[in-house]
């Protein structure tokens, strides 16, 4: 398959790199958390619906260069940002998700996240267990290291669990480095890619093999549904050789390397933004508060990223323009 490439850029970074390192995280100030307040009240007051806010709608002023370069650090640097510092308690949940929706407006095009084409997301404990009918975000379990299907994802912590649901980041080019230093022969395994089947109310259950790796001039680009593989394997659908199954176990065992993984616990009002390219992100089982207003609640973003750092793969990444919205509530 010739000559493997090593990813020598910001992306390939390792968790151990942030240490005494927090310059992936901003904190806002005070006069930005008022600029964001402003835009969003306006909005509200208009009577607009939420995910009827356009750019234009919402324009950042002073808060326009910092988002800026929230945009180039997503796309062409390490691939992450955690933005702290709203403080969710002074306003309603109105506000909070209209603001966080307006900051996304400005990073990407917003796209749809299921079969009944919810363009904001709201991910809690559904009471339902993972299956071919059912996606990680709408259970407690444990989600273990995946890519989304969209360019970039965001998602802002509303409540926190009452125990568990940490969140952990990996660099999905930094992975593809050891696996070429180390151990070259999972490479070919790794980008013929693992069975998947539906996981979308309505869809078809048809199993399909999907690269985890893939390269176009040069450029590495990652994407796995880690929990989706064991799905299709449940079903019986997969069927893999020995070189597969240990080239799978490998990554599986760097991903959650402790020197390799990112932990952070997302506190209310924390947004996470992230390029699904580059980053890989999971999440630990959590258990909620037994009263359903203090219940675990986290509000997603998929996004068409503006400046995207690398090419579209249409044959590996067909899906990553949002999910087809064929279903009504």
């Amino acid at each position: 398959m010739g000559q493997l490439p090593l990813v020598n850029d910001a992306t390939a970074w390792k968790g151990a790199d942030y240490a005494n390192d927090r310059s992936w995280i901003y904190t806002l100030a005070a006069t930005e958390v008022e600029a964001l307040a402003q835009a969003a009240g306006h909005c509200l007051a208009r009577g607009l619906g939420i995910t009827d806010i356009t750019a234009a709608d919402f324009p950042l002023g002073r808060m326009a260069p910092v988002i800026a370069g929230w945009a180039t650090e997503i796309n062409h640097g390490r691939g992450f940002v955690l933005v702290k510092g709203l403080p969710q308690e002074r306003f309603s949940n109105d506000e909070v998700r209209a603001m966080f929706w307006g900051i996304g407006l400005h990073l990407g095009k917003p796209v749809s996240q299921n079969s009944y084409g919810d363009m904001l997301g709201d991910v809690y404990d559904e009471g339902v267990k993972l299956g071919a009918r059912v996606r990680g975000y709408r259970t407690n379990q444990l989600l273990r290291f995946h890519s989304d299907r969209c360019d970039m994802v965001g998602l802002l912590c509303a409540r926190q669990a009452r125990d568990g649901g940490l969140s952990s980041l990996v660099s999905s080019t930094r992975v593809w480095n050891e696996v070429v230093q180390h151990r070259p022969e999972y490479a070919a395994p790794l980008m013929k890619g693992y069975y998947y089947v539906s996981v979308e109310e309505g869809g078809a259950v048809v199993p399909r093999r999907v690269p985890v790796y893939s390269i176009e001039n040069g450029v590495v680009s990652c994407r796995i549904l880690r929990n989706t593989i064991e799905t299709a394997r449940k079903m019986g659908h997969a069927d893999y050789s020995d070189l597969e199954e240990a080239a799978l176990e490998y990554m599986d065992g760097l991903v959650n390397r402790d020197d390799l993984r990112l932990d952070m616990m997302l506190e209310r009002g924390d947004m996470q933004f992230i390029n699904n390219y580059t980053t890989l992100h999971a999440r630990t089982e959590f258990v909620d508060y037994p009263e359903p207003e203090r219940k675990r609640w986290m509000v997603r973003l998929w996004l068409h990223s503006f400046g995207l750092r690398r090419p579209r793969r249409r044959d590996v990444f067909p899906d990553y323009e949002g999910v087809e919205k064929t279903l009504r509530r």
